[in-house]
């Protein structure tokens, strides 16, 4: 008797307070047959693993680790090997929970394994969770609005090219700067010199133990405080 396949959920577990997560994201993760979790580095643990804590007791967890490359080659090895795994749990019949931080479709690992999994299983069996974004976790923790009425927002990744940012940052109400990591003393001279400084909220490690945030970014400048971080500008502040 042919098995029926299982099913594939990509969750995301917000930022890094266990009590963010969803709770229809709870619901599937303890009904779930396996579970996945990303991670950079072999040594290292898990993010999404660490925030789901003893949600997953007693599951069985697969770490799928991804190499931090830009080598565009190896990067799409590794994620069809990834989603090749994933694809074998649910064709044997078992429901799958893949976990992410943040949101699974906002710069996510996930978004990545999306597009191969959704070419090998009925996309039926295909069910995204959201989850809540470190920059809007890090907008309510600090009352810090995001936008009203007919503002416009932007949400982009700090390229090497600082310089690019300059139109956004003129043309959007708001601005949230993702992926800041080493970029940001070259983000902070910028937004010294168009005198948005004042206007700015900077946040990491947003909903774990050591969570920072402050809106004085001039005392930034050195800190190499980039890493799993986010930058909002709003002008109306």
């Amino acid at each position: 008797m042919k098995c029926e396949p299982g099913d594939f959920y990509g969750i995301g577990v917000g930022p890094g307070d266990r009590e963010l997560i969803t709770v229809k994201a709870v619901r599937i993760i303890q009904s779930a047959d396996c579970i996945f979790v990303p991670k950079a580095d072999i040594k290292e643990s898990s993010l999404a693993l660490d925030i789901v804590g003893d949600i997953v007791k007693g599951k069985r967890v697969i770490e799928q680790v991804y190499p931090m490359v830009r080598d565009t080659v190896k990067l799409k090895r590794a994620w069809l090997q990834a989603a090749k795994e994933v694809r074998d749990e649910i064709v044997s019949g078992n429901d799958v929970a893949y976990l992410t931080i943040g949101d699974p479709l906002t710069f996510s690992t996930y978004c990545y394994l999306l597009q191969h999994i959704s070419k090998m299983i009925p996309l039926h069996k295909i069910h995204t969770i959201p989850g809540i974004t470190s920059y809007n976790a890090a907008a309510c923790l600090s009352n810090f609005s995001l936008i009203e009425q007919d503002e416009k927002l932007a949400i982009i990744p700090v390229s090497k090219e600082i310089e690019k940012l300059r139109p956004i940052l003129e043309t959007f109400e708001t601005v949230v700067l993702m992926k800041v990591a080493k970029k940001l003393d070259a983000v902070i001279d910028l937004l010294e010199e168009m005198k948005l400084l004042n206007h700015s909220l900077f946040a990491s490690y947003v909903g774990r133990e050591n969570e920072f945030m402050t809106h004085d970014l001039k005392s930034l400048k050195g800190s190499s405080k980039g890493y799993l971080s986010v930058i909002i500008v709003r002008k109306k502040s």
